[in-house]
């Protein structure tokens, strides 16, 4: 007979989990009606997600904290979609590159008041920018393997320098995501990944040996 005693760190895993959830659709609420993130105050968060201040303080040191912790989810759901970038096969198309990245910038577009306030919070928080900076640089090591892997299967150009490389386009990506992303309709969205997909195709692909 299976024990009706649960694990205590699950148990607090599944509270932190669900404080999160509920603190993430009042900040985005909040930052969606053009509110700054440094202008909203824990007691104004706490109230509108229905917490305690001490479980506030329980769970996150202060909103720096509390920002990184709402920031894992989109985090998690912008990794998850790159990997289709990432995860190309060889013989994959301009049509395929432009799909995958297409699907980032929805999934960027959808959190893209979060993304800015990590970004701005990055600028006076050393925690957040550690954290940003990181995040980044996990996604361009991930693209340099990609090219790599490539100029060893002759879908990539062999002249090219894979972590220098992948440093310029994941860097493209989070500024052309953060400036001209941001807010754009379903069309220009169009617009946008066709225009990425360009730039990563004839940088990346275009010319490569099993391509000529």
């Amino acid at each position: 007979m299976p024990s009706v005693t649960r694990n205590p760190s699950k148990r607090r895993s599944a509270r932190r989990a669900a404080v999160v959830a509920g603190l993430l659709e009042v900040v985005e609420e909040l930052l969606d009606a053009g509110e700054l993130y440094t202008d909203i105050s824990v007691e104004r968060l706490i109230t509108a997600a229905g917490i305690s201040r001490s479980t506030f303080y329980v769970y996150f040191e202060d909103k720096g904290a509390l920002l990184l912790a709402l920031a894992e989810d989109v985090v998690a759901k912008l990794v998850d979609t790159a990997s289709a970038w990432w995860e190309l096969p060889p013989d994959a198309t301009r049509q395929d590159v432009e799909q995958a990245l297409r699907q980032i910038m929805e999934v960027y577009r959808a959190h893209d008041s979060m993304w800015q306030a990590l970004v701005d919070a990055a600028a006076y928080d050393p925690n957040v920018r550690a954290s940003f900076h990181e995040i980044v640089g996990l996604a361009s090591s991930q693209l340099a393997r990609h090219i790599r892997e490539g100029q060893k299967a002759g879908s990539v150009r062999p002249d090219l320098d894979p972590r220098r490389t992948a440093d310029w386009l994941t860097w493209m990506t989070e500024r052309g995501h953060h400036q001209l992303a941001a807010g754009a309709t379903k069309a220009e969205l169009t617009k946008l990944a066709k225009a990425q997909s360009a730039i990563v195709w004839y940088t990346l692909y275009e010319g490569a040996p099993s391509r000529s």
